[in-house]
C-alpha cells in the first residue's frame, strides 16, 4: 500500500501543535522526552516532557514517517540532501505558496554550523510555525512576524526543507535515529553515518573510511577512544551510556542555544547553577582536559543546561553552553 505522505505531513504538524506549552528547554540528553518524561509515547499529552528546537522537529517527523533527519539542527542541514529543499531565499521571508504542514524552516543564527544555522521552526499551515526556542514551549507563532523579529543577516531565515517528499529522500530512511539502537560492530544506517558525523566533528578521526555508514574497526576504535576521554568503559559499543556522553559533549561543542533567549539568565521556577568557587574556569567539556571558555565568579547563576555522571554541571554563557566542575558549582531552584 502507498504511503500517504500529505496525511503524513498533517500529523506531525498536528504532533507538534499537541505539545505546546508542554515541555521544558533543554539541550541536555533529556531532550530526547519530546513527547513526555518518562513514556515519550507520540501523542502523548498528558506528560510534561523536554526539547529544543532540533529535537522537537526530528521527534515528530521520526514518529509519524520513520525518518532519522539528525539530532541538531548542524546534522540535519548537512542531512538536506535526504529531504526536499522547497524554499530558499536571500531574503527574510519564505514564500508560503511554497510551503506545506510538517515542512522545516531553517534560521541563520551560528556561525559555526553549516551554512550558519542556528535554529529550526515547524511550519503547520495558515501562516503558522511551531518551534522550542527557549523557556517553555512549543510555541505556535506566526510566520510573517517570526520572521521579521529575525530579519538581519546573521539571524534570518533562508531556507525550508519537506522531510517527508514522498520519495524524495528515502536514503533517510535506512535505520532508526541515533541513540535508538545499540550500534556495535557490523551495523550499519543512517544512524551509524550520523555517529561518525559528529565523532569526527568532536576530533575522533576517522581517516580510512568517514562518514560511510558502516560500523567496522576504525568506528569502534573512535568510539573507544570517546569512551576512555569520558571515563566510560571502553567496549566500542555505542548505548545509552555513550550516547548521553555524546550528546551532552556535542552541545557543548556547538553551543545550540537559540538567540530567542536571554543567555545565561535562569527562568523563575527553573533549576539554575550557582557559582560556590572563587574564579572558576567554564571549559568546552566535563573535564578539565577541555579547554577554558570564560571565567565564571563565585555568586553568579547561570541557566542549568545538563549534570554529566561525573557532576560536571553545563551552563548556559553568552551565546553558547560551558561546562563548571561541582567542586565549584551547585544546582539550586531560581526563586518564583
Amino acid at each position: 500500500m502507498a504511503k500517504d505522505y500529505e496525511a503524513m505531513r498533517a500529523q506531525a504538524a498536528q504532533l507538534m501543535k499537541s505539545r505546546e506549552k508542554k515541555n521544558s528547554y533543554t539541550q541536555g540528553a533529556k531532550r530526547t522526552y519530546f513527547f513526555g518524561y518518562p513514556d515519550n509515547e507520540a501523542g502523548n499529552t498528558t506528560q510534561a516532557g523536554y526539547s529544543d528546537c532540533s529535537a522537537a522537529v526530528a521527534a515528530v517527523i521520526r514518529a509519524v514517517a520513520g525518518i532519522s533527519i539528525g539530532s541538531n539542527t548542524n546534522a540535519q542541514i548537512k542531512n538536506r540532501a535526504n529531504g526536499a529543499i522547497v524554499d530558499q531565499t536571500d531574503g527574510y521571508y519564505p514564500n508560503e505558496n511554497n510551503l506545506l504542514p510538517g515542512d522545516c524552516l531553517y534560521f541563520k543564527g551560528n556561525s559555526g554550523h553549516a551554512l550558519d544555522v542556528g535554529h529550526v521552526e515547524m511550519y503547520i499551515g495558515n501562516g503558522k510555525c511551531c518551534g522550542h526556542g527557549s523557556g517553555t514551549g512549543p510555541t505556535i507563532k506566526d510566520v510573517r512576524a517570526y520572521c521579521a523579529s529575525r530579519a538581519s543577516k546573521s539571524r534570518r531565515y533562508f531556507m525550508a526543507i519537506r522531510w517527508i517528499a514522498g520519495g524524495v529522500g528515502s536514503g533517510a530512511e535506512i535505520a532508526g535515529t541515533l541513540g535508538e539502537r545499540l550500534l556495535k560492530r557490523g551495523c550499519a544506517g543512517i544512524d551509524v553515518r550520523e555517529l561518525q558525523a559528529q565523532l569526527i566533528a568532536l576530533g575522533y578521526a576517522l581517516p580510512a573510511y568517514g562518514t560511510d555508514g558502516e560500523y567496522g574497526a576504525e568506528t569502534e576504535a573512535a568510539v573507544k577512544a570517546f569512551q576512555r576521554d569520558h571515563k566510560l568503559e571502553a567496549d566500542g559499543e555505542y548505548g545509552p551510556l555513550t550516547h548521553a556522553a555524546l550528546m551532552e559533549a556535542v552541545s557543548a561543542a556547538e553551543g545550540e542555544t537559540d538567540e530567542e533567549e536571554t543567555p545565561g539568565v535562569p527562568e523563575s521556577g527553573e533549576p539554575a547553577v550557582v557559582i560556590t568557587g572563587g574564579s572558576v574556569n567554564a571549559r568546552k567539556g566535563p573535564a578539565t582536559g577541555y579547554g577554558v571558555l570564560t571565567i565564571v565568579h563565585a555568586g553568579e547563576r547561570y541557566a542549568h543546561i545538563a549534570t554529566a555522571r561525573n557532576g560536571w554541571h553545563c551552563i548556559a554563557v553568552g551565546d553558547g553552553t560551558a561546562w563548571v566542575s561541582n567542586k565549584y558549582a551547585e544546582v539550586v531552584d531560581v526563586e518564583q
